[in-house]
């Protein structure tokens, strides 16, 4: 085994430094780089923190919701990271040229098999680390948590959490491409996103979290008991319940019930590598020839195909100049050619369509105007977040994807302005057209279209442009050609850092709309006169950060583009 770990020695050397191209750009790029993780860390820290603070002292929910509401976190955190790792090791297990290459050689399958698997886990995992790294330290430091509180929770319990949902990924992948050989790629996906959508469903049906505030309330003030009873059956089997109890008795000072937790995880993680071992052993050179036998099947389809007919075809003409139409119909085919691109689409499609299939449910008819403004902001940054992933997923990696055969586009006579057009403006449009639809939904609950339906399109708008601008101008920051893998490179460290960019812009979001929004209910509630001035300033805010973002996006991605590679 000691050249598999020599190559993920060297594996988590690179990811570390993927966009490496001279020492003075390298040096820029690792100081801004680790500025934006101390800053967003201390910022997850302080959030954590004031959160913490405001549910336990002034909304009095007591310990027991509290670690009820973190265990409901965790089961969404553990399927993301879950679902998410099937795309991820899919390209890393079965599509990387480094995989086929290794195939040749006198390696066994299992060492690949596992030497891929951590790779995945690696390039999947790094932004929860930060994040649950920062939380966990808010929260100890507000609970006044001894040392060892920082030891456990982070390495005992957090790490092995993540990489246990990872691994259990990596695992049913196996299981799906088997699945798929008998019954066709897209409808294992079908099946995978209803097995996904009933346990969410199931999950969150059983925990009934309105039902469960409505019975611990009745016996408030007393809400720091053991409210156990109240769980469902099923709940105790789960990790996410074992984490969050775990931190439950660590905040109660009973040490051995924690550990206990803690035990617990560490046995399913345990479980969880041997199970991929075995998995490995039994299905990942089957898997292999498998996945070879669906890509040459797509390959022979596709030379069955007419190229010079059906929807957007080279062999069709449109209103487009000839070359603009060249590499909007390259981008186009290029896309919808490559699984990963169109896998990872209809998951996100299914996300959007659970959003909107549910987002009738919210009740934006509280009583007080701050709980409204709560939960209508709360509804409006989960759809940024959505436009976020999406531009994140695509836009990024737009660039760096043509890997060697960049050179091709920049000796054909192109002027920069047709690439970067091509290249952002039918993702963007098409992010623009999402966001809208997104809105107008999200507004059905109120039923009503008044002021704040128009401000909220305006303002979707101008964060949907902003997002495509900041994640596009991050990705040719960190363009590499060294990688045309899609999921890899949205995945690297530039990546990683464009995603905090992001998260800074939507608690950005909040802070400006905090206020507008709130006196707008608290006007209506009390039947007073709207000022409409509040949006307007706040839109004016919004407006003039998204054409700075588009301005030194835009810029960059021009200075990179003449580039010389």
């Amino acid at each position: 085994m000691n050249d598999i770990l020599h190559i993920l020695k060297y594996k988590f050397i690179s990811f570390l430094n993927i966009n490496k191209f001279s020492s003075r750009s390298s040096k820029v790029r690792g100081i801004i780089s680790s500025l934006i993780f101390i800053l967003f860390g201390y910022g997850t820290f302080l959030f954590t923190k004031s959160t913490l603070a405001y549910l336990l002292e002034e909304a009095h929910i007591g310990l027991f919701l509290l670690h009820r509401f973190i265990s409901m976190l965790l089961f969404v955190f553990f399927f993301s990271i879950n679902a998410g790792n099937i795309v991820v090791a899919y390209s890393m297990i079965f599509k990387s040229n480094e995989v086929y290459h290794l195939m040749t050689k006198p390696i066994d399958h299992i060492k690949i098999f596992i030497l891929k698997m951590a790779e995945s886990i690696l390039y999947s995992s790094p932004t929860f680390l930060l994040l649950g790294g920062a939380v966990l330290i808010g929260y100890g430091y507000y609970f006044q948590l001894g040392i060892d509180f920082y030891f456990f929770s982070i390495f005992l319990i957090f790490l092995l959490f993540v990489f246990t949902a990872a691994i259990s990924g990596t695992i049913l992948l196996l299981i799906l491409i088997q699945i798929a050989k008998k019954i066709g790629l897209k409808a294992t996906i079908a099946i995978i996103m209803i097995i996904y959508l009933t346990s969410v469903y199931a999950f969150f049906k059983f925990t009934n979290p309105r039902q469960l505030v409505n019975e611990v309330m009745k016996y408030y003030p007393n809400l720091n008991f053991d409210f156990s009873f109240l769980d469902p059956f099923f709940s105790i089997y789960l990790p996410n319940y074992w984490f969050a109890e775990s931190l439950h008795w660590f905040v109660k000072g009973n040490q051995s019930f924690a550990f206990n937790y803690v035990l617990m995880i560490l046995l399913v993680f345990a479980f969880a590598v041997i199970l991929a071992i075995l998995a490995g052993i039994n299905l990942y050179h089957k898997s292999y020839l498998i996945s070879l036998e669906l890509k040459a099947q797509r390959e022979f389809n596709r030379t069955k195909e007419k190229t010079n007919s059906g929807f957007f075809s080279f062999g069709k003409k449109s209103f487009f100049e000839p070359q603009t139409e060249v590499l909007l119909k390259k981008e186009f085919w290029q896309f919808f050619r490559e699984p990963a691109q169109w896998i990872h689409l209809s998951v996100i499609v299914f996300l959007i369509l659970i959003f909107v299939a549910s987002i009738s449910r919210v009740n934006l008819f509280q009583a007080l105007p701050f709980l409204r403004t709560v939960t209508y902001l709360i509804v409006f940054i989960f759809n940024s977040f959505l436009i976020s992933s999406i531009t994140l997923r695509f836009l990024y990696p737009i660039v760096s994807i043509e890997a060697e055969a960049f050179w091709k586009i920049k000796s054909a006579p192109l002027s920069i302005k047709q690439i970067i057009l091509a290249k952002f403006l039918p993702i963007t449009l098409t992010t623009i057209l999402i966001a809208e639809l997104l809105n107008f939904f999200s507004h059905i609950p109120i039923k009503k279209f008044d002021v704040l339906m128009i401000t909220s399109s305006i303002n979707i708008l101008f964060v949907a442009v902003s997002l495509s601008a900041l994640n596009f101008g991050m990705g040719l920051f960190f363009v590499s050609f060294n990688e045309k893998n899609p999921v890899k490179v949205a995945s690297s460290q530039g990546a990683t850092i464009s995603f905090l960019l992001n998260l800074v812009y939507l608690i950005f979001l909040i802070a400006v709309l905090l206020f507008p929004i709130n006196d707008y209910f608290y006007r209506e509630i009390q039947n007073m006169k709207l000022i409409y001035s509040p949006f307007i300033i706040s839109s004016s805010i919004i407006l003039i950060t998204s054409l700075i973002l588009v301005f030194f996006s835009l810029k960059i991605s021009v200075k990179k583009l003449k580039a010389d590679y």
